[in-house]
């Protein structure tokens, strides 16, 4: 320690020097006493307990730890004040290399026998930090496969809203009613959002680029772009799958934010590093079939694959050089090579991981594009929406299905007529059946009845389980059997639940009948339903409307389901929307549409391509008085050579359109017959008021010319009588001796006919 303060005295111009008392009292404090000595100490627990007792009071003490054997070893340590650092001495700076220094120096100059003093040059260097230009590299590395599957999830949770919103609001079917096949469906709107998904991965390659991030700078650009294009096209074929699970947007929307969060919990702790996301290729750690599953899930994929491009692209920082190490890049040519080794983590005794070749990722990513594809086509035809017929699980074996049967034309109807005229079990109508009913089944059994629709025994059951027939369950429609000629409307009323809208439902083909059958101009609903499509047009309850669509492009969307010439698009606009009054609104969205306006816009859209045979489920409900009439003009109108059958809880409406009348109560059929016919059967016959000057004069006239009339009312001169049908006879001479009024009694009369409201309540 001489050579040391000799060394520094001469070196900083102090007066340091060596005490000749060794402390061994750790109470005692000498540094008021000399603080330029250098004190002997007894051991390092002397230190220890004396730094304790005077804290900040010591600045430096030095232990040595000498070996002899089997050469010479000369070990010491600096013990420092470090909470000196505070008050903003350079404690870990320039001091404790001088300190290192001179104890260096001396130590020399005593092993050299103080024959010459040591003199060495130190100087301090910063650690080696990583170039700030690689820190959003590294943070690219570790979470990018986080961050880029974040922008693909946005576009899977749009495609199951939008998919399960049109499900929801029923505008798919309503298109396939119009003649829209589900394949045609689907590839539409995959090929739409293939357009969404390039276009996003293509940006999400430029965005890497613009901001230099070192993954896409040293990548092959198509090789990044596919990755991302394949990630995004097996993310929305699973979302397409997954659609046919769910029925309500809402659902969907929250089963897509699950599946996101699952997703991002998975790319951050798998795929976050090397470490972890390569060890599912540790034969001894992960059994081999593993990988091969988790591959169905496209984000495991699309991890792997990222992860191995950051790999090959990002570059590391050598601490003993401090210098920056590229990587060695991502050319087209590497998708070909697995991760080289000494990239890898080493996992100890397990070794390294034994990676296949990026492409690999690619494959897969492929194949769950197909494996998803081919499930949405299989699950979408086995698992029936509210509307819509489900095929058996076995479908896909069925020559059938895939059009190897000879395509059949009309029905011979002798033969259907056999098949579908026996009565079945739940058959048989709830009471006596009417006459006319009765007449009108006989007639659609009849093989040589030729009419255009034809109706034979339909019947429509909701079991309360799929295994057996209770008492629980629900028949909405009982054996329905009737007729309609073209140029024909019929109009089907009844109550709410009466059966009215189910029948309309079967024979559109939205739901299939539970027995029975109909023809529609000669073409089964059970079994040619894509033929009967391409002749038919339904306006249903529910208005199937797009919100964001106008007037305009609805028919124009729809006359290209049917099939009808663009040249006759502009003839079909104006004559047709100016028939309903909308042709001032023609391009207005039809989401402001008022209720009226949307139903006549749907009532149009089912008079789109010249339909045979048309299905109008309540079409003026909503519409006030005037637009009705147009409505009401536009139906008789459209009417010829045609078949409509209308629901609707307006009599009024009934009377006016209806060629033919059928009222269906508890699902069966109550009364079918023109309007006449059925007031004339149970209708109450014919109500006649009087205004006369002398009462009780009138009413002995009444009860001498027709005897069993009923005064329904007598108020203040005021007759009310109600001749009942049997009495027709009698009421033509009793209108003549009203009209010649001879006795002037008389003051003003009317007669009108049983209103068809009556005959419903009656029946």
């Amino acid at each position: 320690m001489k050579n040391f303060a000799t060394a520094n005295n001469a070196r900083a111009g102090t007066s340091l020097s060596v005490a000749t008392t060794t402390l061994s009292d750790a109470n005692y404090s000498p540094v008021s006493a000399d603080s330029s000595l250098i004190y002997p100490v007894t051991s390092q627990d002397y230190i220890y307990n004396y730094a304790l007792n005077h804290p900040n009071v010591t600045r430096w003490a030095v232990t040595f730890d000498t070996v002899t054997t089997p050469y010479l070893n000369v070990r010491y340590q600096v013990w420092y004040n470090a909470s000196l650092s505070a008050n903003g001495s350079d404690i870990f700076g320039r001091e404790l290399v001088s300190v290192v220094r001179g104890l260096d120096e001396a130590i020399i100059t005593h092993l050299n026998g103080n024959t010459k003093t040591a003199n060495l040059d130190y100087q301090l260097k910063d650690w080696p930090l990583i170039p700030a230009v690689t820190l959003s590299d590294t943070i690219v590395q570790s979470l990018g496969s986080c961050f880029f599957f974040c922008s693909v999830m946005v576009i899977f949770i749009s495609v199951l809203n939008q998919i399960v919103g049109e499900k929801e609001a029923h505008l798919r079917h309503g298109m396939e009613m119009m003649g829209l096949y589900p394949s045609v469906y689907w590839i539409s709107n995959y090929l739409s959002v293939s357009v969404l998904v390039l276009v996003n991965s293509l940006l999400t390659v430029l965005f890497g680029l613009a901001f230099q991030f070192e993954a896409f700078k040293n990548a092959n650009f198509l090789a990044m772009w596919i990755t991302f294009f394949l990630f995004g096209e097996s993310m929305v074929m699973l979302a397409f799958m997954l659609t046919c699970f769910v029925r309500q947007a809402r659902a969907a929307v929250l089963l897509g934010i699950f599946i996101f969060v699952i997703g991002l919990l998975f790319e951050s702790f798998v795929f976050s590093s090397g470490q972890l996301g390569y060890i599912w290729w540790v034969p001894t750690l992960i059994p081999n079939f593993v990988p091969g599953i988790l591959a169905l899930i496209p984000f495991f994929n699309f991890g792997r694959m990222f992860l191995d491009i950051s790999t090959f692209t990002t570059g590391r920082l050598d601490q003993l050089t401090s210098t920056y190490i590229p990587g060695p890049g991502f050319p087209w040519s590497n998708l070909y090579n697995p991760v080289p080794q000494n990239l890898l983590p080493n996992y100890q005794a397990d070794g390294y991981p034994q990676l296949p070749n990026p492409v690999q990722a690619w494959n897969y990513m492929i194949m769950d594009v197909a494996v998803y594809a081919v499930l949405t086509w299989y699950f979408d035809a086995i698992i029936p929406d509210e509307y819509g017929t489900a095929q058996p699980f076995y479908f896909p074996f069925l020559p059938s299905y895939w059009g190897y049967e000879k395509v059949r034309g009309e029905m011979d109807v002798k033969d259907w007529v056999l098949k579908n005229g026996a009565v079945g079990k739940g058959d048989l109508p709830i009471g006596k059946e009417e006459e006319d009913v009765a007449v009108e089944r006989q007639k659609a059994l009849s093989a040589d009845d030729d009419s255009a629709v034809k109706i034979v025994r339909l019947r429509k059951t909701y079991q309360k389980s799929p295994f057996w027939t209770s008492s629980l369950d629900k028949h909405a429609v009982r054996n329905s059997s009737f007729t309609l000629a073209e140029g024909k409307l019929l109009a089907l009323l009844g109550q709410n639940g009466a059966g009215k809208s189910t029948t309309m439902s079967m024979l559109a083909g939205l739901t299939p009948p539970t027995s029975g059958d109909a023809l529609i101009c000669g073409l089964s609903v059970r079994t040619q339903m894509s033929q009967i499509r391409r002749m038919l047009g339904v306006c249903p309850q529910h208005d199937i409307l797009f919100e964001d669509l106008t007037a305009r492009e609805h028919i124009e969307l729809y006359a290209g389901l049917k099939g009808v010439p663009k040249s006759e698009w502009g003839v079909l606009f104006e004559e047709r929307l100016k028939a309903v009054k909308l042709w001032t609104v023609k391009d207005v969205r039809a989401g402001t549409y008022s209720g009226g306006m949307k139903r006549r816009l749907s009532l149009v859209i089912a008079t789109i391509g010249d339909p045979r045979v048309i299905f109008m489920d309540e079409p003026t409900t909503g519409m006030d008085p005037v637009n009705r009439r147009h409505v009401w003009s536009f139906i008789e109108k459209f009417k010829k050579d045609r078949v409509i059958i209308l629901t609707t809880h307006s009599m009024e409406e009934a009377d006016v359109l209806g060629d033919r009348i059928a009222i269906m109560a508890h699902g069966q059929l109550c009364a079918i017959g023109n309007s006449i016919s059925l007031k004339n059967k149970f209708g109450a016959g014919y109500r006649i008021s009087v205004i006369t000057s002398n009462p009780e004069a009138m009413k002995a006239k009444v009860a001498s010319s027709v005897p069993n009339a009923n005064l329904e009312d007598d108020s203040a001169g005021a007759l009310i009588y109600q001749f009942p049908i049997s009495s027709t006879p009698s009421i033509p001479s009793f209108v003549k001796w009203l009209e010649e009024n001879k006795e002037g009694m008389v003051k003003s009369w009317g007669i009108s006919q049983t209103t068809l409201e009556e005959v419903f309540l009656k029946l």
